[in-house]
Order: structure tokens, then C-alpha cells, then sequence
């Protein structure tokens, strides 16, 4: 049953439920770990035992590489990664917005995403920042429209991603999800919110994720692009998000930022782990931050996994026991501008 979602429980907007794939059932929420194709801090292979039940990588990266490419296409994605779940792919986009413009066409991006067999394909739209002047996120959202709408030629049996841009023009955002929600896409991911999220602009990042779902129907599945810190997970999910990606488990470690669900500490800053996953029950703050780079980057990674999923079960579970306000609360009283986001989502 690909490209199925069956809601199972419901609390405020958050629902659990069941994504059908070519790969397997996707239990939601959920995150997905991104993998680079050329760097792998963690093997694919690895993630299950994290928590993780699906992947997203980058078919740009893939497609630019020769020896990648090649492998891709007569081994098939799945085998390329040592990965036998659902594994989402992104277009481009990504590059697009740090570089501005990439070495490909969007129909030839969609067309190798099927061909390398993603379980889930993204077009090549265009992730307009926030704060823009309107004219240029209207002229943006058009051009992404129509790639959205050539993309559903060439995608095959491929599960299709429909990109919700729109900027912080938020009747742009529902406009925007309202005529991806027309076309019919598999999924729905909400676009450029990173920069959002970096400057901690959590009430903007509500409004965003609300207007967006005003414009799509109650079955559309909704994916936060770049969302994966699990401090922010429980209220993105109470306003209906069922999908995340982030490689921030893996960039954190790098920089020895250990997650937890109330924020970000350096590992040198630890006198004690907070936490009782496999790395902090084995491992002292002191043994981590004294280890050399490449052990201390596993660990932490390692725990940044850890930590995300067991809150992502227990967000579950509060769905489950329809006290998920009372997460979310206390979540959002872990920071004063995610709270800021909850006092917003509350206006709603």
C-alpha cells in the first residue's frame, strides 16, 4: 500500500500513525537521520539500532559524483548505503540555497531519484528564505509550483514529496500547501524553516507550520525540512508535523555539542550525563571529553541518536495517553523563546 498514511491516535493537531512505503511501514512521528554519501560518522546499517526506521540523503551529491552515480544506478540506492528501510532523497535544493544554483534540471534530478529507486523523491524547488520582499517569494513559489507539477511526469511509482514554500508570507505558506494539496503528493514538506530555527525564531516557525496546514487536508503528511533537536520536536508535532530530518546528531557531535530535550551542552562543559543510554551508562562526561576526535564525535553522535528517539517515544506514548499539552509545556518551558512559540501556537 505505497504512498498510504493511516492516522492511528490523535491529540491536539499531533497524530500518530503509519506511512506505507515500497521499503516498509513508517511508524510517525518520526525522524529521519540525513546521511552524507561520502561521509558516514555512523553506517546506515547502524541507524536501526538508534531508533531510526527510515533515511534521507542527498541524490545532488550522488549524481555529482561519477563513482556514487554509477553505483547508484546499477546497485540501487539501497545497496549504495547498506540500507534496506525507506530512504528519502533530496533534489538539490539544499545546495541550491547555500550556493545558488546547482548542475541540474529538475525533471533530470526527479528521473534519477526513481531510476536509483528513493522510496520518496523531492523536485528541485526553490527554499525562498524568510523575511523576503513578496514579489520575489510569490515569483519563487510560482516556479516551484511548476516544477512540483512536471516532477509528478517522471516520477514513476516513486512516492513524491510536494515542498510547501512561501517564505514568512504566510498567506503565501496555505496558498502555497493548498495547491501542492491539489496536485496530490505523498508527502509534504515544509521548506526553508532552518533559518527559522537557527535564530531561534520559534513563534514564526508556528505560524508557519499552522498556515501551512490550513491549506493541506487532515491526511496530508506533513515533514518539518531540517527539524531534528529534540527539544523542539514535541510542539512541532502537537501542530501536526509527522516527519523530520536532521544531520545535527552528527554536526553537534563535531563540534562536541551534546543534545538533551532542554537544550544543548558542550561536552566539556559536563560534569555529569543527564542520560541513560548506552554511551552515558558506559562512559563518563570526563572519558568522552578526554577520548580523541574521531571516538568523542562517535559517542556524542551516538547519544544525540539516543536521546532524539527516546523522546520521540515518549511523545508517542503522550499522544497515546491524550496528555500531550502537558509534554509540551514542559518542553517549551526549557527555553524562553520556545516558549515564546508556545504562548503563539496557543493563539490558534
Amino acid at each position: 500500500m505505497p504512498g498510504v498514511f493511516e492516522i492511528v491516535d490523535k491529540d491536539l493537531l499531533g497524530r500518530t500513525g503509519r506511512l506505507f512505503t515500497p521499503h516498509g511501514v513508517v511508524e510517525t512521528p518520526t525522524v529521519m537521520p540525513v546521511i552524507n554519501p561520502n561521509l558516514r560518522l555512523i553506517a546506515p546499517a547502524e541507524m536501526r539500532a538508534y531508533g531510526a526506521q527510515m533515511l534521507i540523503t542527498n541524490a545532488y551529491i550522488i549524481y555529482r559524483s561519477d563513482r556514487l552515480k554509477q553505483a547508484a544506478l546499477s546497485e540501487g540506492l539501497h545497496a549504495l548505503l547498506g540500507f534496506d528501510g525507506p530512504i528519502m532523497t533530496d533534489s538539490g535544493s539544499f545546495q541550491l540555497s547555500v550556493y545558488g544554483s546547482v548542475e541540474v534540471e529538475n525533471a533530470g534530478i526527479v528521473a534519477f531519484e526513481r531510476a536509483i529507486g528513493a522510496d520518496i523523491g523531492v523536485p528541485l524547488d526553490i527554499p525562498t528564505p524568510p523575511d523576503v520582499p513578496c514579489a520575489r517569494a510569490r515569483e519563487e513559489l510560482e516556479v516551484t509550483l511548476a516544477r512540483m507539477a512536471e516532477a509528478k511526469a517522471h516520477a514513476g511509482e516513486m512516492l513524491l514529496a510536494g515542498p510547501v514554500q512561501g517564505s514568512t508570507h504566510l498567506d503565501l505558506r496555505e496558498e502555497a500547501a493548498r495547491r501542492a494539496y491539489a496536485m496530490g503528493f505523498d508527502v509534504y514538506p515544509l521548506g526553508a524553516v532552518v533559518p527559522l530555527m537557527e535564530s531561534y525564531r520559534y513563534a514564526d516557525l508556528v505560524d508557519v507550520i499552522v498556515r501551512s496546514k490550513m491549506g493541506l487536508g487532515p491526511d496530508g503528511v506533513v515533514h518539518l525540512f531540517g527539524a531534528g533537536h529534540p527539544m523542539m520536536l514535541a510542539l512541532a508535532v502537537a501542530l501536526g508535523c509527522d516527519l523530520f530530518d536532521s544531520a545535527a546528531y552528527a554536526l553537534y557531535a563535531k563540534d562536541g555539542r551534546y543534545m538533551t530535550v532542554d537544550g544543548t551542552y558542550h561536552i566539556g562543559q559536563l560534569r555529569h550525563l543527564p542520560c541513560a543510554c548506552p554511551v552515558c551508562s558506559g562512559h563518563s562526561a570526563q572519558e568522552i571529553a578526554g577520548a580523541d576526535e574521531a571516538t568523542r564525535t562517535r559517542l556524542i553522535a551516538e547519544h544525540n541518536l539516543y536521546v532524539t528517539f527516546a523522546e520521540l517515544r515518549l511523545i508517542k506514548q503522550s499522544i497515546a495517553d491524550g496528555d500531550l499539552m502537558e509534554h509540551v509545556e514542559r518542553r517549551c518551558r526549557a527555553h524562553p523563546r520556545m516558549l515564546e512559540g508556545l504562548k503563539r501556537a496557543m493563539d490558534y
